[in-house]
């Protein structure tokens, strides 16, 4: 179990608990929670980083409301991929959504994960679209032309562009384990796990009729879409979620919470209560934990 990782990720959860509260606002209500990831650490091959490239990836939003969860992403990579003849198969496309409930790191977690596949196209270990629990991760950035592991992602598009971030994490948070710099080890797909449950796909118009709002957050990606699915489908309590690009030319996580379903509004403390909290807590998020009702 990695220590550091414990500490980091208690501390920013906790922080990003205790903001949600000092709002007075109740974790369990239906609110958009953004991951904005940094718009210049896409890569594509040519040196093309940016706006520019196909696997620009802007953030990733989630939200709770009515028994189900839904999901956002803003980026530049359709459901489709991208065709590449610089991939075995032709096509370079998302990487699997995973949860990590554990408060482990990203490679002592494996076997516990869940995931969801939802892209068209990929080198996923499963072929059905769905919510997975008990699952095994891989590496699928060999076949696809992709980056050894996260520094090699970093250092590339630091020479070219304005320095990568994942969005809630940065490229070496010690979360990622053996993926900072073991090669091919970040986890991008699943390799197995045990379908759960499956997910209801939402085009961009579905999801601006629930709130979510990219361009707000500074999400001008050519591609929106989504997905939701039941609640009851994943665990409650603090998780860390990432997705990657196939090749890992880019990436982002999330930091978040998903309250029990069971939660008593009437049992969240006064904002004045918590406020002292706050200061020690919530100097921990430093970055990119906003809320949008």
């Amino acid at each position: 179990m990695n220590t550091n990782f414990l500490t980091k990720t208690s501390l920013i959860t906790a922080g990003f608990t205790l903001a949600s509260l000092s709002l007075g606002v109740n974790p369990s209500m239906a609110q958009w929670n953004y991951a904005m990831d940094s718009s210049t650490d896409g890569h594509q091959i040519g040196g093309i980083v940016g706006s520019d490239s196909a696997f620009e990836f802007y953030g990733m939003a989630m939200m709770e409301k009515d028994g189900q969860v839904y999901i956002g992403m803003n980026s530049n990579l359709g459901l489709d991929g991208a065709n590449s003849g610089y991939a075995n198969d032709g096509v370079i496309s998302y990487g699997d959504l995973f949860f990590n409930f554990t408060g482990d790191g990203l490679d002592d977690a494996d076997g516990n994960l869940f995931a969801i596949n939802f892209a068209n196209r990929t080198n996923s270990g499963v072929s059905e679209a769905g919510v997975y629990q008990n699952v095994t991760g891989t590496n699928v950035a060999a076949q696809n032309s992709g980056f050894d592991h996260l520094t090699h992602h970093a250092n590339t598009v630091n020479r070219l562009g304005d320095g990568a971030n994942m969005a809630d994490l940065e490229s070496d948070d010690a979360y990622w384990q053996s993926g900072i710099n073991g090669k091919h080890q970040v986890t991008t797909s699943i390799a197995s796990g045990e379908r759960v449950g499956g997910i209801n796909m939402l085009e961009a118009t579905a999801l601006t009729s629930l709130g979510l709002d990219f361009a707000g957050k500074g999400g001008v990606g050519s591609e929106t879409f989504g997905f939701s699915f039941d609640r009851s489908l994943l665990p409650s309590g603090d998780f860390i979620a990432h997705i990657f690009a196939e090749c890992i030319n880019d990436g982002m996580a999330m930091a978040g919470n998903l309250a029990s379903a069971d939660v008593d509004p009437e049992s969240v403390p006064e904002p004045a209560s918590i406020l002292g909290l706050l200061a020690v807590g919530g100097v921990m998020l430093n970055r990119k934990r906003e809320r949008h009702a």
